[in-house]
């Protein structure tokens, strides 16, 4: 494959960066560099913004996927990026459709789901809760609807991520905030009573699901990338004191809108493209704790 991947130097973009040319695939890699992420910037890295891509830049690949983009939910309830991320999904989807790449696969979130029971299928209704979620709404239903528009042969197809975690993660997620608490002896804050529960899907394991998606003849239109089970925040606070050896417990306030939970309906993706091997909680916390502790001393010789 030879494939333009935006937001290449964030935390999953970077990660699936890696494995594709690990595999032999041609990548050229974009970020504006806007999101800091502690994994090293790809090389060949195009420091540009997407909504300056051409359709001429995109003629040159045969796959572009789109993982660039404003991610925290609490912060999008300030002005700018709800209208951010809408922007660059509707310029790249425009772009795509004047260009001669022949599929595009663009990052959504289980926020668009909101408050349901049970296992999320990617048939349940909308629901959002934030703009950062109402934003991969209006961008799943672009897709849609240049989707009609495209030649016999070209795709556009929606990955929904749930709570991808691991080595290199921005500190700004519970996961890699819970772990420099437990590392650094502060207390593990957790924010309302912590029974909400959340689908973690370990970034190997995200990154493994994404290939098969890219190796396969043709895009679905949606698809959940998840673990297909949920884990409390109060369990996952005790797993990673479990993992460090240390650790307290602190409260904060509820967030706002807070979800009681995310599961994922793997059922879609299991038949598509077949049964993974998860890595095991524990594991991937023991993992990410390793790659912590390579990082620290380095950044405090800095």
């Amino acid at each position: 494959m030879n494939l333009l991947i935006t937001g290449a130097a964030g935390f999953i973009g970077s990660a699936l960066t890696h494995a594709l040319r690990a595999a032999g695939h041609t990548v050229t890699p974009l970020d504006n560099l806007s999101v800091t992420s502690r994994r090293p910037a790809p090389t060949g890295l195009q420091v540009r913004d997407v909504r300056s891509l051409t359709a001429r830049d995109l003629d040159r690949c045969d796959t572009v996927v789109h993982l660039a983009a404003l991610k925290s939910v609490p912060a999008s309830f300030e002005v700018g990026g709800f209208e951010h991320n809408v922007a660059v999904d509707r310029h790249l989807l425009h772009t795509f459709a004047a260009s001669t790449a022949r599929r595009l696969l663009l990052a959504s979130s289980c926020e668009v789901y909101g408050q349901q029971d049970g296992p999320l299928a990617e048939s349940a209704p909308y629901a959002p809760r934030s703009p950062y979620a109402a934003g991969k709404v209006a961008t799943e239903q672009l897709a849609g609807i240049y989707r009609p528009r495209l030649a016999e042969g070209r795709q556009v197809g929606v990955v929904r991520f749930f709570n991808t975690f691991g080595p290199h993660e921005d500190p700004d997620a519970v996961v890699p905030a819970f772990l420099d608490a437990a590392a650094e002896d502060r207390p593990l804050v957790i924010e309302g009573d912590g029974t909400q529960a959340r689908d973690l899907t370990y970034i190997d394991d995200a990154v493994t699901m994404l290939i098969r998606i890219l190796d396969a003849p043709g895009l679905l239109p949606v698809v959940n990338c998840g673990s297909g089970r949920a884990v409390s925040v109060n369990d996952l606070a005790h797993a990673v004191i479990r993992a460090a050896g240390r650790g307290t417990l602190a409260h904060a306030a509820p967030r706002i809108n807070e979800i009681d939970s995310f599961t994922a309906d793997q059922s879609l993706f299991t038949a598509r493209y077949g049964p993974l091997d998860r890595t095991p909680l524990d594991e991937a916390l023991a993992r990410s704790l390793e790659d912590r502790a390579r990082l620290v001393p380095a950044a405090a010789g800095s």
